[in-house]
């Protein structure tokens, strides 16, 4: 009679643990990647009330008999994560990515150089790629994680170098008035060798200057360039004086219209105009800027082997290039855009296959160790085989249906109730027992 009560027990213990996994299922239910679990029951030992016998058919024997077993109750077979992959949640972020497939992200601290083994890296497996780029500008996800992939091949993602034209700005320009000869002869103005009438003398040099502009700019000497007219500045003409001597002049900007590096030495030679035989006192040049030829761009290769994925250096600077509007590709390229407008990879997003994917063991958030039972884990590119793809501006919802855990809930329930029946109704008969006496 006490076994009875030993297996309500029993069957309490494993219905209250099937709750705790359905109450973890129906809480994650809006967590990304999450994969429900589903909990299995099996029934507990049994002792033997008779043991089976075989049948004898000689004269006087007796037939066989099937063992007799009395059990002790139910208990947990096993918990197992439902590794089928959920729906997609569009998200605003375009380095948000999901993968549709079988992979696994491969996620941890910083690994120093290359490697090859998985298993022995240390290293966490994830389907939760909320991506960014760091101040260091490794790639990293929002646990702060570094993110490992297929680092670009030394010498290669160059970007082209597109053909750019010179230019410069000068500033303290000193324009030269001749007042006229005779009476009722106009006056001139001469910039750059260049010489206008106008109407104006020194004590108007603002207006004599926009004479000049809106007169010379279409002289033959500036013919493939572009004079821009900056309006008047303060320069200093002498830094003895206390305070130093300034004065107001014109400031122009030099654009050649065509391309390449012939156009610098043709905005240079305009300057020299500008600036005279004599450089004048104050007269400066600023923001200078070299025409450039183009120059074709190296595709990218990446690596074979799993590395951290980092922005790559620039050549011509020999600084890491300033990028903007990242995304990723199904094949797990992960491009950004520069200041020139240009597309620049920075790696490839390595998938991990993974054997028996019920050998990963989670830990704390939304990462998995690997267990000894997981099997073999390889390193996989994204859209060549069943780890799957990748797609950029989405995150994988959880994986838990409602319906089923509610469904569950109520047999749960059920259950659970039936087996404290079994304790009351065996307290009962224990209670009758004990008042045979009186």
């Amino acid at each position: 009679m006490v076994r009875s009560m030993i297996a309500g027990v029993a069957g309490l213990k494993a219905h209250q643990s099937k709750m705790d996994v359905i109450g973890n299922n129906i809480a994650n239910v809006n967590t990304w990647g999450f994969k429900g679990y589903a909990y299995n029951f099996k029934d507990s030992m049994y002792t033997n009330t008779f043991n089976s016998s075989g049948g004898d058919v000689t004269a006087g024997a007796y037939g066989g008999r099937n063992a007799s077993q009395v059990g002790y109750g139910s208990q947990v077979s096993s918990i197992s994560n439902v590794f089928e992959t959920g729906a997609p949640a569009p998200s605003s972020r375009p380095m948000d990515c999901m993968i549709d497939g079988t992979g696994f992200f491969l996620v941890g601290p910083m690994v120093n150089g290359s490697f090859t083994d998985i298993k022995s890296s240390g290293l966490s497996l994830s389907r939760v790629g909320i991506f960014s780029v760091d101040e260091n500008g490794y790639l990293v996800d929002d646990q702060r994680s570094y993110v490992y992939g297929y680092a670009l091949v030394d010498g290669t993602g160059i970007p082209e170098t597109p053909a750019t034209g010179a230019s410069l700005t000068m500033r303290g320009v000193k324009p030269t008035i001749t007042k006229g000869q005779n009476t009722g002869d106009p006056n001139t103005i001469t910039i750059a060798g260049v010489t206008v009438e106008t109407t104006y003398d020194e004590n108007d040099m603002v207006k004599a200057v926009e004479d000049w502009v809106d007169k010379a700019l279409t002289d033959a000497a500036f013919d493939g360039y572009t004079i821009e007219y900056n309006g008047f500045t303060q320069v200093t003409t002498d830094d003895t004086t206390t305070p130093p001597t300034t004065e107001s002049r014109p400031s122009f900007t030099i654009k050649a219209n065509g391309t390449g590096e012939a156009t610098t030495e043709g905005v240079n030679d305009i300057m020299e105009l500008f600036q005279g035989n004599n450089a004048p006192v104050g007269f400066e040049v600023r923001d200078k800027v070299d025409g450039k030829d183009y120059i074709a761009g190296i595709p990218a290769e990446f690596s074979e082997e799993l590395s951290t994925i980092r922005i790559p250096i620039d050549p011509t600077t020999g600084q890491r290039y300033q990028l903007e509007n990242y995304s990723i590709s199904e094949d797990g390229t992960v491009i950004g855009v520069d200041e020139q407008k240009r597309v620049i990879a920075l790696g490839q997003v390595a998938l991990i296959s993974v054997q028996n994917p019920n050998g990963l063991e989670k830990t704390d958030g939304y990462y998995y160790t690997i267990g000894d039972n997981a099997g073999e884990v390889t390193d996989v590119k994204p859209s060549t085989g069943p780890t799957g793809r990748i797609l950029g501006g989405k995150l994988e919802m959880a994986n838990v249906d409602l319906a089923n855990e509610f469904s569950n809930i109520i047999t749960t329930q059920r259950g659970f109730q039936a087996n404290s029946k079994i304790i009351t109704v065996t307290d009962e008969m224990l209670q009758e027992l004990v008042s045979m006496k009186r």
